[in-house]
């Protein structure tokens, strides 16, 4: 499996987007405390307790038939899209309640049980915001119920507990391209007409 990982520069307009809705979300976990002591005096912060870095790669199979990772510039519907936080604590006392959010933005189908770590640590939701755990179901009228659809996910979100001191840890899903946006077009300006005669 190839290690390279798309860059958060040159990238589709799609995923910039889900990435600066990522960055926004992570930037709770900027807040998280480490354990000290509320009675022990704070010195200036010069740098973020815990830092977070995005990345988006396109997932192929290689010739071999193994999965690799390509540059996520370009994207076209089918395409996977594999999105990975990566947060590290630049501290040297451990950070306690870590809760990581990963949007998926409109056009992408989120991947079923593709989220790293999956299991009890990660719950989903769709534009409500209200988290469960996968797969997601909806009330109907008559106390039925039923499954939404991976293209109704919006959002994955994993209560990670303690981050130990400079320490790292990784969450990641995959998502499945719909629909591509076009890229925004200027409109012409319009030529300015000669001005009229007498």
């Amino acid at each position: 499996m190839s290690s390279s990982r798309g860059r958060a520069g040159a990238v589709h307009p799609l995923i910039r987007a889900g990435l600066a809705l990522l960055a926004a979300g992570a930037a709770t976990v900027a807040f998280a405390q480490p354990t000290a002591s509320l009675e022990a005096p704070r010195a200036p912060v010069a740098a973020q307790a815990v830092t977070v870095v995005l990345a988006q790669s396109k997932v192929v199979k290689g010739p071999d038939g193994n999965e690799q990772f390509q540059d996520a510039a370009t994207i076209k519907p089918g395409d996977v899209i594999e999105y990975k936080a990566t947060y590290t604590n630049n501290t040297g006392k451990p950070v306690k309640g870590l809760v990581a959010d990963l949007p998926i933005p409109e056009g992408l189908e989120y991947l079923p049980r593709s989220a790293k770590p999956g299991a009890s640590l990660v719950k989903a939701a769709t534009k409500t915001a209200v988290f469960e755990p996968e797969p997601l179901v909806r009330k109907l009228p008559g106390g039925k119920t039923e499954p939404v659809p991976y293209s109704e996910y919006r959002m994955l979100r994993w209560s990670l507990g303690q981050l130990p001191a400079n320490g790292s840890l990784a969450v990641s899903a995959r998502a499945k391209v719909e629909t591509v946006a076009p890229p925004t077009a200027v409109p012409p300006t319009p030529a300015t007409p000669p001005p009229r005669g007498k």
